[in-house]
């Protein structure tokens, strides 16, 4: 009886496994005339460098990162006419388990420098 249980409890771990989808996060860049620079979501590496238009490659985080997951702000450097300034979004972005986020910056999006 204890083997049946220990078959069972094996089978249904691999079944709720093989469902697992990692999270998935990308960053796009719509800013006009504007180059980003060392694009992150919290601690997330996203993007070395964005020209207006490109969007980052699929970042994945595993369940195992759990505290990767959860609320952060995009930060990025911004570049344009020799001149940077590094940002950050006002908005904090949500990523749980299974989502599958595209964050698009614009012209509009709010930022700000947490240096000053």
């Amino acid at each position: 009886m204890k083997t049946l249980k220990l078959i069972l409890l094996v089978f249904a771990l691999g079944i709720m496994q093989s469902c697992y989808k990692p999270a998935t996060i990308r960053v796009q860049n719509n800013i006009t005339q504007v180059k980003i620079v060392d694009v992150k979501w919290g601690e997330v590496y996203l993007a070395t460098e964005l020209l207006p238009g490109e969007t980052s490659e699929k970042s994945s985080i595993e369940k195992y990162e759990k505290e990767l997951l959860g609320k952060h702000p995009v930060s990025f450097i911004m570049t344009a006419n020799n001149k940077s300034i590094y940002l950050e979004t006002e908005e904090e972005f949500l990523l749980n388990e299974d989502d599958d986020i595209l964050i698009i910056l614009t012209d509009d999006t709010q930022v700000k420098n947490p240096n000053e």
